[in-house]
């Protein structure tokens, strides 16, 4: 990344939390909402990473997202509990939408917190990867306005919900995969502005239906594997909207939605219910082992396993410190100004803590 400023993720995580704490947010939130974000940045998702702290805070502002959420469970049935998010900010319902999934994965083998009007989530593959690390198979769902053309549309009907599903591995870090339903998730196009370069053609049409490489005129994403994405997109609006009687895209296509509204799904499974549970771990690192040995393609250096690039990426962003686009570094500065919070300082290469 030519130009980039780079930071340790920790005093990043430390200068996040305090941004985001400033327009009212209780502190302990605001570390979780940081920590959430500076994560992704480390595993190379710089699309949902700081550079979303800026929209975030003018949404604290404007009343978008909530900085001090009632949030509360308002329905428990056998595995099913519904959290009522009150527009918190995504990470933070998510994050207790996966605990309440894990604690009652405890009690009966499988636990689905269904959160209710949450605001834009993040990285989802954050809170999978939680229930992993508990031993459990994590499946987290996210649903939100129209930003992404329905398969042989020309305009946006359904969004970029995103899915993340990880698992638990002997001797290794948990295997994951964390997707959107569009070819490339909206933050990629802003990381794309944010470093002043043109988008690939298929990530996004303008509004008049025509591909684009300009990232400034997107007005729709493009669905990933064209009606595979759209529908697998509709799917999720059904298991995370329908399912608490929050609908959004039906709303918003017939003009009865005015603003976002987002809704999120954490799902967790005890696979000691199934059996032995290490016998499982050591199975899925057979299976990791085994296809990322197979003979590689022309030109492919290595096989990656899911979750494996990002986990590489993460070990070098933590030796290295995490690199930020002079346009992103620029937008934090600007909203860090507003409070009178220091941006965080840039040590040389090589004095960058280990990741905590």
């Amino acid at each position: 990344m030519k130009n980039a400023v780079r930071v340790d993720h920790n005093a990043l995580a430390d200068f996040a939390a305090a941004v985001l704490a400033a327009p009212g947010v209780a502190p302990d939130q605001a570390r979780t909402w940081a920590e959430v974000l500076v994560w992704a940045n480390l595993r190379g998702v710089d699309s949902h990473g700081v550079l979303r702290i800026p929209g975030y805070v003018d949404r604290l502002t404007t009343g978008g997202i909530n900085p001090r959420p009632d949030m509360r469970i308002v329905r428990r049935a056998g595995a099913v509990a519904v959290l009522e998010a009150d527009r918190a900010p995504g990470p933070v319902a998510l994050d207790r939408a996966m605990g309440e999934a894990i604690a009652i994965a405890r009690e009966v083998h499988v636990g689905w917190c269904a959160a209710r009007d949450i605001t834009h989530a993040g990285a989802v593959g954050y809170f999978a990867i939680r229930a992993a690390e508990a031993g459990m198979a994590g499946i987290v769902l996210s649903a939100s306005v129209p930003l992404m053309a329905y398969h042989g549309a020309k305009v946006a009907g359904v969004s970029t919900n995103p899915v993340a599903i990880a698992v638990p591995v002997e001797g290794r870090r948990p295997l994951v995969v964390d997707m959107s339903t569009s070819t490339v998730a909206l933050g990629k196009i802003l990381s794309a502005r944010d470093r002043g370069e043109p988008i690939p053609e298929g990530w996004g049409m303008d509004a008049d239906g025509n591909p684009v490489t300009d990232p400034d005129a997107v007005a729709t994403l493009l669905p990933l594997g064209g009606a595979k994405g759209s529908g697998l997109s509709l799917l999720i609006e059904c298991l995370a909207s329908l399912t608490v009687a929050n609908p959004v895209i039906q709303p918003a296509l017939t003009g009865r939605l005015a603003g976002l509204r987002l809704n999120g799904t954490a799902i967790a499974v005890d696979l000691a219910a199934f059996g032995d549970p290490d016998a499982f771990r050591h199975e899925a690192a057979l299976l990791a082992d085994a296809v990322t040995s197979l003979p590689r393609a022309k030109g492919v250096d290595r096989l990656y396993a899911p979750g494996e690039r990002g986990d590489a990426l993460l070990d070098e962003r933590c030796a290295n410190g995490i690199p930020l686009p002079q346009g992103t570094w620029a937008r934090l500065t600007e909203t860090a100004a507003r409070y009178g919070i220091p941006m965080p300082a840039t040590p040389e290469q090589g004095h960058f803590q280990p990741f905590t």
